[in-house]
């Protein structure tokens, strides 16, 4: 008579068969999701154009106040939707008197160019700038390229017609507070710089 099977041992042998196998199972789809959902976030979520502007304006904010502290010079920045330069303060102090005999003052703004270390900067296509102070989102204009070259044309220009730029960077090393945007066109992908009075800046995500 041939030896009855222990069914129950079987039966206990399957089911814990089936049990890991559907665990592994399981786990495995886990790792193939997490995987999955970590590079996407990797595509999504880093914007190396965006990083490279972030990273160059900082640096170049930080050379341009130690320039400032030892050049003994005020410099500043004025940005633009889609790019930004830096200016140097001019004082001239030779005294100019217009026909009604009134002191002009010849001091003046004047952007550092392209053959300067600190030359406008134009951003890559498709990234526009936002840039608050005190609270104020203010309005940046596109850029006017100047009518003509003589420079005593500015003697004639009104106040609010003069160039300022926006940030002022002081020989004692300080600066006023801002904060930066750099954003993706018709994106809501953005980096923020938010900029103490000391130059140091603060990094998020939009």
């Amino acid at each position: 008579m041939a030896p009855i099977p222990n069914t129950r041992f079987s039966a206990s042998r399957q089911a814990t068969g089936f049990s890991l196998l559907e665990l592994l199972v399981v786990v495995f789809i886990i790792g193939i999701l997490a995987t999955m959902f970590t590079l996407s976030v990797g595509v999504l979520g880093s914007d190396p154009e965006l990083e490279t502007e972030t990273d160059r304006l900082q640096a170049l904010l930080n050379l341009a106040l130690e320039d400032a502290v030892m050049q003994g010079r005020e410099l500043g920045v004025h940005f633009y939707p889609d790019g930004y330069e830096f200016a140097t303060f001019h004082e001239d102090f030779i005294e100019y008197y217009d026909p009604d005999d009134e002191l002009q003052d010849q001091s003046a703004w004047i952007v550092l160019g392209r053959e300067t270390f600190f030359g406008p900067r134009l951003l890559p296509e498709g990234i526009v700038i936002e840039l608050e102070i005190d609270g104020r989102l203010i309005v940046l204009k596109d850029k006017q390229e100047p009518k003509n070259d003589d420079p005593d044309e500015d003697l004639n220009q009104s106040d609010d017609d003069l160039y300022r730029p926006q940030i002022w960077l002081f020989s004692t090393g300080d600066m006023n507070p801002f904060v930066i945007t750099f954003r993706r066109e018709f994106s809501n992908d953005s980096l923020i710089l938010e900029f103490s009075e000391d130059g140091t800046a603060e990094l998020s995500g939009g």
